[in-house]
């Protein structure tokens, strides 16, 4: 069984959905029997096909997107040593004083 289809979320399986829809309504009976089993194991492979490409294009994305969060965090680390460096500096000079 496949997952819903949208055809924005699917465009490389849509005609495939159309074809399986079409032998659905065609051999209402047959399908039972394994009629359309051939198409819809090709639209299967299709789905998994898209599936992995999605996938692997969000991991790309996840990994380009932690990169960027770990520069960030990286950047207000070095702020805090730096502030903190700077207020141990102005007690120092206080109690010189």
């Amino acid at each position: 069984m496949h997952p819903q289809l949208a055809d924005h979320l699917n465009p490389g399986c849509i005609d495939l959905a159309d074809k399986l829809m079409n032998c659905h309504a065609e051999h209402r009976w047959a399908k039972f029997l394994g009629k359309c089993n051939a198409l819809s194991e090709a639209l299967n492979k299709c789905l998994g096909k898209e599936f992995e490409e999605r996938r692997k294009q969000q991991l790309i994305e996840a990994r380009a997107r932690r990169a960027r969060f770990d520069q960030k965090m990286q950047r207000l680390k070095e702020d805090d040593a730096e502030q903190q460096a700077f207020e141990r500096l102005r007690a120092q000079q206080k109690s010189d004083q």
